[in-house]
């Protein structure tokens, strides 16, 4: 696990100092890799690449990076291939001079070029340098574990594993872009290419890039979903495949050179991870709990022991208190240069920095579970609003429009209202992660004329992107119903721009490595090909995922009601965030020319009245403001 940096220049204007900033940019992220550095600058060749180190795989100075073969080819590289040992065999008799995966990699680009991310089981972002034909060969994994962002500015293209490093670049300058502004409102996070900045992109999970001389020369996905037709198999037969696949999954992401652990929470996801793990380790593995002082509701440590004994872990848990929240909270700015209001970031920061106080460098996590498999209880209710949307949706337009109408001037802030709306404007009914404002909310808010000067002032654009796509699939596998473009959605958005976005910072942040074995994508394209009668059956979300792990876990684990990673937000910082948003509303709408006050105090009141459907709201609003603060000098 590493950081990596670097600019290319497009033209013939080499800066001045270029060794200076690729420093600083390095400087930047030393968090993401405290055990070595190294760059790269080549004035001739117009090209400057930067290293950070998290020594994983062959802890020896032989994995040091920027990493050259025998052809002059050059890698920075961010990641783990755990598969890195199979795939030798298609670099024939080569000798290799260390035993790390960046080695591996380094040579297979040589032989294939971008064909070679077909053959990658990991998590990763690399640039790679192509020596022969002086271009730059930049890609990312097909989930999206490991970031890579990219801009275009001065006649140079540059990129980072985080965006704090760009900002290092004297000529980018960091200005808001508005249509990541307004869609932030209503997501809480960014789906690749945007991100809050004007100019800077990320790269989506599984696309690759080529640039040359003349700019960006070629950028495409290489991976989609492989969906396969499992509707003749039988319960048995697909819980075999579940748990097979899941068993290899967590057996690839013990590939390490340092111990591996866990963070457990005592739900199904981690508890299978545990399980797996101590199967195929015979030594100690420490495992990492979080609960929060004077607060049951939103306390699994009992389970997380119960798991622990079981398996014979090493457990360490940490107590969060209110204290410990209030100290949290101004930090988690710096942290997320992008912005990411979600209050789960509280429980992950504690854990991870629990995890190395303990010397514990990678771990593993259930993530990703309930969006393939259809754990959340939550989607049930779309089940059986959709014959109702979609008899809504059939209606002429001008009944569509008449009914969204009347709805909407009734209570513009109803679900069912929403609902309407969207039926109404043939949108897709559900935008999985989209908690935060409503379209018609934002507007109560935003500066009319700041609204005016958004290219798409509607942010179902973000959602449209993948529906479109999804409807391709369709043609192509017609058994896929609405209910599978729910795991859909939550594969290719919400897990990469949320879950998977905050870890990567947050474990960064305290120099550790988190593997996701859910999202290993043999285990993926499985999960998502499973019939979805099998994913939720007799009211049970993740059925087939559970039926699979009753060999390895109790039924109390596994049929327990799900609590979930939650925070006691309210119960604690609810003030502390009140008061911020009040003391800085004047400066921050006057400063930013987005937000109206009086939009804003109208949610602020809400709060204060204690209407907790706008706890969200606030976290949003707070999140915001700091991140403007920080980020734009609002």
């Amino acid at each position: 696990m590493c950081g990596i940096n670097g600019f290319m220049i497009l033209g013939s204007h080499w800066p001045q100092q270029a060794s200076d900033h690729l420093n600083h940019m390095n400087n930047a992220i030393k968090h993401r890799g405290p055990d070595d550095s190294g760059t790269w600058v080549d004035e001739k060749k117009g090209l400057a690449l930067g290293h950070l180190r998290l020594s994983i795989i062959d802890l020896s100075a032989a994995g040091h990076q920027p990493m050259f073969d025998a052809s002059g080819n050059c890698i920075v590289f961010n990641g783990e291939i755990y598969n890195y040992k199979e795939i030798k065999h298609h670099l024939g008799d080569h000798k290799f001079k260390s035993g790390s995966d960046t080695e591996v990699l380094l040579n297979l680009y040589n032989k294939f070029g971008h064909k070679a991310l077909e053959l990658l089981n990991g998590m990763f972002a690399f640039a790679y340098y192509d020596n022969a034909n002086e271009v730059l060969k930049i890609a990312r994994d097909r989930a999206g574990k490991k970031p890579l962002y990219y801009t275009i500015a001065n006649g140079i293209f540059a990129f980072s594993s985080e965006i704090k490093a760009l900002l290092e670049l004297p000529w980018i300058k960091a200005t808001p872009d508005n249509q990541a502004v307004y869609n932030f409102l209503t997501f809480n996070n960014l789906d690749a290419p945007e991100t809050m900045f004007n100019d800077i992109k990320k790269l989506a999970p599984g696309e690759c890039m080529t640039v040359s001389k003349r700019g960006i020369i070629e950028h495409f996905s290489y991976y989609d979903i492989n969906y396969s037709d499992k509707r003749a198999l039988t319960e048995n037969e697909l819980s075999d495949e579940v748990y097979n696949a899941l068993d290899k999954a967590v057996d690839y992401r013990m590939v390490a050179d340092v111990p591996v652990g866990a963070f457990l929470s005592g739900g199904v996801d981690s508890s299978a991870v545990v399980a797996l793990m101590r199967k195929y380790s015979a030594n100690t593995i420490k495992t990492f709990s979080v609960g929060f002082e004077g607060q049951p509701d939103y306390d699994e440590r009992i389970w997380a022991e119960r798991i622990s004994k079981m398996f014979n872990t090493e457990h360490y848990e940490k107590i969060v208190t209110k204290e410990d929240i209030e100290t949290f909270l101004p930090e988690i700015v710096n942290i997320f240069d992008e912005p990411m209001a979600d209050a789960t970031c509280i429980p992950i920061y504690f854990i991870s920095q629990l995890a190395r106080k303990n010397n514990t460098i990678v771990v593993q996590t259930g993530d990703g579970a309930d969006e393939i498999f259809a754990g959340y209880r939550g989607w049930k209710k779309y089940q059986s609003l959709y014959p109702w949307y979609n008899r809504i949706s059939s209606m002429p337009s001008f009944a569509r429009k008449a009914m969204a109408s009347i709805f909407e001037s009734k209570n513009e802030e109803s679900p069912i209202n929403e609902i309407i709306q969207r039926a109404s404007l043939q949108q897709e009914l559900f935008w999985g992660g989209a908690k935060a404002f409503k379209e018609s909310t934002k507007k109560s808010f935003l500066v009319q004329s700041w609204i005016k000067s958004v290219p798409t002032p509607d942010s179902y654009q973000v959602i449209k992107h993948h529906r479109d796509r999804f409807t391709e699939l369709q043609k192509k596998f017609p058994w896929l119903t609405h209910n599978d473009w729910m795991c859909y959605i939550g594969y290719k958005y919400i897990i990469p721009s949320k879950y998977l976005y905050r870890m990567d910072r947050i474990g960064m942040a305290h120099s550790i490595e988190i593997r996701n074995p859910f999202l290993d994508y043999n285990l993926v394209d499985l999960a998502l090909s499973i019939p979805y009668n099998m994913k939720t059956k007799n009211g049970e979300p993740k059925y087939i995922l559970k039926k699979s792990l009753e060999r390895i876990l109790p039924n109390d684990v596994l049929y327990r009601k799900k609590m979930g990673f939650c925070v006691p937000l309210k119960e604690w910082s609810g003030d502390i965030m009140l008061d911020y948003v009040e003391r800085e509303m004047n400066s921050f709408c006057s400063n930013t020319g987005i937000f109206k006050k009086e939009g804003l105090q109208k949610h602020v009141k809400e709060i204060r009245n204690g209407n907790q459907q706008y706890t969200n709201n606030l976290w949003t609003v707070y999140f915001m403001m700091q991140w403007f603060k920080k980020w734009m000098s609002a």
